[in-house]
């Protein structure tokens, strides 16, 4: 446990490196029993209401087997009550929470004017 350990206490914060974490020359294994196979490092948001759930994330990563990296902004959406409400049968209702769903989700997350002026 204690190799693990110290493999974690030898990584350096790097904003400039894929991962944003890097290991000094010769730290990136420990005791030839751990090696540093990859690195994720991720910032996330939620927000909630009673009918929807909006997760963003940014996440930054990298392989060092494969050497393959990536940066990507992803955002996770759940409309709370939208299958439940399709196997009603009353489908005006569910258009309507469809529709003020959208309309929430335009209005504070997806409009651009506010950065265009």
């Amino acid at each position: 446990m204690q190799s693990i350990q110290n493999l974690i206490d030898s990584a350096v914060l790097d904003p400039d490196e894929k991962g944003g974490l890097r290991w000094p020359f010769g730290k990136a294994s420990s005791g030839n029993r751990y090696n540093v196979v990859g690195v994720w490092h991720t910032m996330s948001s939620a927000y909630e209401n009673s009918s929807i759930r909006l997760k963003v994330r940014h996440a930054d990563r990298i392989d060092f087997r494969t050497t393959y990296g990536e940066a990507s902004k992803e955002v996770f959406l759940k409309l709370k009550g939208i299958v439940s409400g399709l196997m009603d049968v009353e489908t005006k209702g569910i258009l309507d929470l469809l529709e003020d769903n959208l309309s929430l989700i335009w209005q504070h997350f997806l409009r651009c004017e506010p950065f265009l002026t």
